[in-house]
């Protein structure tokens, strides 16, 4: 009886363990990004890295502004977004702060707080357009996500800090003479070991 106990009790302990190791393995999660060459590229990478590591089927769908993104989060349309950080205070109706480390500290914050939304580590580039303020840019997703899919922000921040400006513009520059984002994507990611 004693060893029927231990079986039973073992058996449900792996029951609690393989769900949470496996978490992402076969599920498909919805990525919402700005209909950009930026949005483009970054899309792929993550939607390549989780397909490549996990197994997880990733959708993208494209948005013509942030407010549309932000109205498929809330609906939960869009499990995952790529945000920054001047857009971010823009979002919470808060003045633009001049120190990118800063802002990122507020949003980080003010999103987790207010809209349940996780940003994870900035990709380490902190150009964002022509004209643009700099600005650190960043995953963001849905706390349900993050809680649903254990494994993803630690390998979405896998990417953090491995894009400089140089790295960015390079890749941004691809896409715009003809290459296919996925293919620039893949090659930033082999490049780097992540897949």
């Amino acid at each position: 009886m004693n060893t029927m106990k231990k079986a039973v009790f073992i058996l449900m302990v792996l029951m609690l363990i393989v769900p949470a190791v496996f978490a992402c393995v076969g599920k498909t999660l919805t990525i919402g990004v700005i209909d950009s060459t930026e949005g483009k590229v970054f899309a792929e990478m993550l939607s390549t890295l989780v397909n490549e590591r996990t197994g997880t089927t990733i959708n993208i769908k494209f948005f013509d502004k942030s407010q549309d993104i932000y109205e498929s989060v809330s609906k939960q349309d869009v499990d995952i977004a790529i945000e920054n950080t001047t857009r971010a205070m823009h979002v919470l109706n808060m003045p633009q702060e001049d120190d990118i480390k800063k802002a990122y500290k507020i949003v980080k914050a003010t999103y987790e707080k207010e809209k349940g939304l996780i940003w994870l580590k900035p990709f380490g580039f902190t150009k964002v357009g022509s004209g643009e303020p700099p600005a650190y840019t960043a995953t963001i997703l849905r706390m349900d996500i993050l809680n649903n899919f254990p494994a993803l922000p630690r390998l979405f921040n896998k990417l953090g800090s491995k894009i400089n400006d140089a790295t960015y513009t390079k890749l941004i520059k691809s896409v715009e003479s003809g290459e296919e984002p996925k293919r620039v994507a893949k090659d930033f990611l082999k490049s780097k070991k992540l897949i």
